[in-house]
């Protein structure tokens, strides 16, 4: 479940900080600088998708800190909370290419 690892995902200008996962989830965020605050997406590995929550008013905690990420993957894993099916984006082979990368990194405890 540890987390730090820095991926680029396609398309996105910033990378994204891994907060926390496991072998299907991986919670990430990253600085949105101009409201001062962060955004957020959750890749699920067996799905093939990353997105925001299913949760009608969002996050029941702060992702953006390894102890909200690991409550929300454990909601995650218990079947409470999804990735919505309505606001998902398919993840590119280079998106998976990265995450897995970053794992690896996380294993090996090197950072990237």
């Amino acid at each position: 479940m540890s987390g730090g690892a820095k991926v680029r995902l396609n398309g996105e200008r910033q990378r994204y900080t891994v907060q926390a996962r496991n072998e299907r989830f991986v919670i990430m965020t990253k600085p949105f600088n101009a409201k001062r605050t962060y955004l957020y997406t959750i890749a699920d590995l067996d799905r093939g998708v990353r997105g925001p929550c299913n949760k009608i008013f969002g996050l029941p905690c702060d992702v953006n800190m390894p102890e909200g990420a690991t409550k929300v993957l454990r909601e995650l894993e218990a079947g409470e909370m999804e990735v919505s099916f309505r606001r998902c984006v398919d993840l590119t082979p280079a998106d998976r290419e990265a995450i897995e990368a970053s794992s690896q990194n996380d294993r090996r405890g090197c950072g990237v």
